[in-house]
């Protein structure tokens, strides 16, 4: 539920495609299980972020950084309705993997895991970086682009890895991927759970109970978060019409995919992209 009190800012860097830079004010509104296409880098200025990942509890307070990977599966709400300010990066893969090499964090065995990296020195360099992308700053390419690259080494270096493993009972890793293409390749179509289960060789019951243990999120959930993700993308190019978004994304009627990503992301389409 979002009131009155509630509210979200996104900014678009013109320097980093794909990257968004997010400002909330928060009192009532929790975020309900969902996952991301994309890095994201969360920070909090006041209250703390209460957040479920992997059976984890991550509590996210000022000074503190937050890591969120691609694919995982997570909440996040406050503490007894007290106002938070959250900070959050945006990060297309290819961003992260670029800064993954330029540090020399990347090990082809283990992979980014969800964590909470307790440094203020990291937390301050991301609040730099913040300030330094306000329009009003005037800040040079070079000192930008330092900061960018510092701040993400420092915390790849610093974040919590996991090994490459498979979830036992769940779907296998190369299943998943075919279901994320053809998901991805048919997006704008109406998607059948036979069609899904059919792609891997299992029942529909099978498919739902393996590909919830792999996701952490029933199908037709994780299907609605891809579709709101792939609208995220469609918003960033000016000249697209959002009714066409809509409908590029699956969605038949244009109150729904707005009441959507409203839910999802705090704003309507049309706030998102401005």
């Amino acid at each position: 539920m979002m009131s009155s009190n509630d509210s979200f800012h996104y900014q678009h860097i013109e320097e980093l495609p794909g990257v968004v830079i997010s400002e909330a004010k928060l009192t009532e509104f929790h975020f309900q299980p969902h996952y991301h296409l994309d890095y994201h880098i969360g920070l909090v200025t006041q209250g703390s972020q209460h957040q479920k990942v992997q059976h984890k509890t991550l509590d996210l307070v000022p000074k503190q950084i937050c890591l969120m990977p691609p694919g995982e599966v997570h909440d996040g709400s406050g503490r007894d309705n007290t106002t938070r300010h959250l900070k959050t990066f945006r990060i297309p893969v290819e961003l992260m993997q670029a800064a993954l090499l330029d540090s020399q964090a990347r090990d082809t065995n283990l992979q980014l895991a969800p964590s909470i990296i307790d440094q203020p020195a990291h937390n301050r360099s991301f609040l730099q970086l913040i300030q330094a992308f306000n329009p009003n700053q005037y800040a040079s390419q070079l000192h930008k682009d330092s900061l960018w690259t510092n701040a993400l080494s420092n915390l790849l270096l610093a974040a919590e890895k996991k090994p490459l493993s498979q979830e036992t009972f769940a779907l296998t890793n190369q299943q998943l991927k075919h279901v994320r293409e053809y998901c991805e390749a048919n997006l704008s179509s109406k998607i059948s759970l036979n069609n899904l289960a059919e792609l891997c060789g299992l029942t529909r019951f099978q498919f739902i109970r393996r590909f919830q243990k792999q996701t952490g999120l029933p199908p037709h959930a994780w299907l609605m978060r891809l579709r709101l993700e792939r609208a995220i993308t469609q918003l960033t190019k000016p000249n697209a019409v959002i009714t066409d978004i809509a409908a590029d994304v699956g969605f038949y009627d244009q109150s729904h995919f707005n009441r959507a990503f409203k839910q999802a992301f705090g704003v309507a389409p049309s706030s998102y992209r401005s």
